[in-house]
């Protein structure tokens, strides 16, 4: 017998025995996942529509202190050389000189705002455009609102205050001109935040918010909130926060659970 040989058929068999139990536990975990998730949407009268996105490491809350645009001159030369409008505009300062208003002599005609080309034209008119995102359930036909992102995150702001990040103004669906309010973002204090899925269950729950219809979960994202602030707030704190866009018989809304507390935040 060629006792060499023996051995390491010996040894692969017991390599692909722990491949083949590996792969068994993993198939068993996932079968447990989906039915612990069947049993909560059940529970709960949800269906979910997209992705679960995976737990980031590393969260934690953001300061944010806007910018002087007194003391930054060079940013507003900066967005007065860019984009169509490029010198076709005037400025003011509002807000201690912390929101930039611009009005644009001549209004630019813009297509359907749901295109990327189409925002990618309006932020390139704008300081840091490439740092910003659409958000599209506070805009209307005389406001299309952007928000600012910190690592692809976006970071919102309650639309019950008067504090803009990037809105655009809309007359005769035409773009007239922007008001800007630019962050310096910051990490503070890291947080062990609870999963989509205990969100989505604290969600579902207030049924005083959503009513009592099936949820259709169309999209889920983890951001940053401030719902307390104002223009008179300096800095402002965001907690990190699960935004859910959600599908019922009644339309689409989008809401927010605090990723720290699990407590449900309305921004309206």
């Amino acid at each position: 017998m060629n006792w060499s040989r023996t051995k390491s058929i010996f040894i692969i068999c017991f390599l692909l025995l722990d491949v083949f139990l590996v792969f068994e536990m993993y198939m068993r975990q996932q079968d447990e996942n989906f039915v612990n998730y069947h049993d909560e949407s059940q529970r709960y009268n949800y269906k979910l529509e997209t992705v679960i996105p995976t737990m980031p490491q590393d969260i934690t809350f953001l300061r944010g202190t806007r910018m002087d645009w007194s003391r930054n001159k060079d940013q507003l030369v900066q967005v007065a050389a860019k984009g169509k409008v490029r010198e076709k505009q005037g400025f003011a300062l509002d807000q201690n000189n912390l929101q930039l208003v611009s009005t644009f002599k001549r209004p630019i005609s813009i297509g359907h705002i749901d295109s990327e080309d189409v925002q990618q034209d309006l932020l390139g008119n704008v300081y840091q455009g490439q740092e910003y995102k659409y958000w599209p359930f506070t805009s209307s036909s005389t406001e299309i609102k952007f928000a600012q992102t910190y690592r692809g995150r976006p970071v919102y702001i309650s639309t019950r205050n008067k504090l803009q990040m990037l809105d655009f103004t809309i007359e005769d669906n035409k773009v007239t001109g922007f008001k800007q309010s630019y962050f310096s973002l910051t990490e503070k204090n890291k947080v062990d935040p609870i999963n989509a899925e205990q969100a989505i269950n604290s969600l579902a729950e207030r049924t005083d918010l959503v009513g009592y219809n099936r949820l259709h979960i169309k999209a889920i994202e983890l951001c940053y909130l401030n719902t307390v602030g104002d223009e008179s707030s300096e800095p402002l704190i965001f907690v990190p926060a699960w935004h859910f866009v959600v599908h019922t018989v009644n339309g689409t809304s989008d809401y927010f659970v605090n990723a720290v507390s699990g407590n449900v935040l309305t921004i309206k």
